[in-house]
């Protein structure tokens, strides 16, 4: 059986004031899926997101392509796991777009001649090339989006983390964003309440409520299942039929990495 590339066990996480964002979590992450992430809000999807990351530390273990997340290890994992936050300001903090999009590959000790080809690829990827040398906060929210997704892809990573990436996003841009998405060989855990992105995007679901597992199954167990997702405070507005978008599951279209 292959090893996931993502592994937690018995995670637990509280915050400060006592709220438990995190109770007990086993979950393992298969590389070469696309994962939606779903729940009502509170549910500690974000939490989640920032525990395989490294940036939040609770009690249990996750381990990333076999190595634990931990402070030793966390340049290589952060170098292997890129997250995407759902405010793009806080993500978005140099001069120009190129600053923003050079600012992984430069930490990570890349040499300066590979860093402009890193950033000039991420750019294409998400179709923002001409914006090189402008401002990031600048540009509009849509925008911004992608150069925030840029930012990690110059970094190469084999996972792609997303927090809401849809949020706040018109329809032009949110219809733009998924198809870029779509494009992406890489798995994707992608923490959402667009039920409908999930349905075009994602093979397998990850419903959380008040930081437990509920339920780990196909994106079309879980989206067909009405009453599971109305007891969680969730709706699906459109019947989440692939179909619509020509959209096959990952495993049909992508061998991982």
């Amino acid at each position: 059986m292959q090893q996931p590339c993502i592994e937690v066990k018995g995670l637990n996480f509280n915050y400060p004031d006592g709220t438990k964002a995190l109770e007990d979590l086993n979950l393992e992450i298969e590389a070469g899926r696309t994962y939606g992430l779903i729940g009502p809000n509170g549910a500690g999807k974000s939490t989640f997101l920032l525990h395989v990351n490294g940036i939040l530390s609770g009690r249990g273990a996750i381990s990333v392509f076999g190595l634990p997340v931990l402070e030793k290890n966390l340049t290589s994992i952060r170098s292997q796991v890129g997250l995407v936050f759902q405010d793009p300001d806080s993500q978005l903090f140099m001069p120009t777009v190129f600053d923003d999009v050079a600012f992984g590959p430069l930490n990570m000790g890349m040499p300066v001649d590979k860093v402009r080809e890193a950033v000039v690829r991420a750019l294409e990827e998400v179709d923002m090339l001409p914006a090189i040398k402008r401002s990031s906060h600048h540009l509009s929210f849509g925008e911004k989006k992608r150069i925030c997704l840029a930012t990690v892809l110059s970094m190469s990573p084999k996972v792609l983390l997303l927090d809401e990436p849809t949020a706040n996003l018109d329809p032009k841009h949110r219809r733009q964003l998924i198809r870029l998405l779509e494009r992406l060989r890489i798995t994707k855990v992608i923490a959402t309440h667009d039920l409908e992105l999930v349905g075009e995007l994602c093979s397998r679901v990850i419903l959380l409520d008040q930081g437990r597992l509920i339920v780990e199954e196909t994106a079309d167990t879980v989206l067909s299942n009405t009453a599971l997702l109305e007891a969680h405070g969730l709706e699906m507005s459109v019947c989440p039929g692939r179909e619509r978008s020509g959209v096959l599951p990952d495993r049909e279209r992508f061998s991982p990495a």
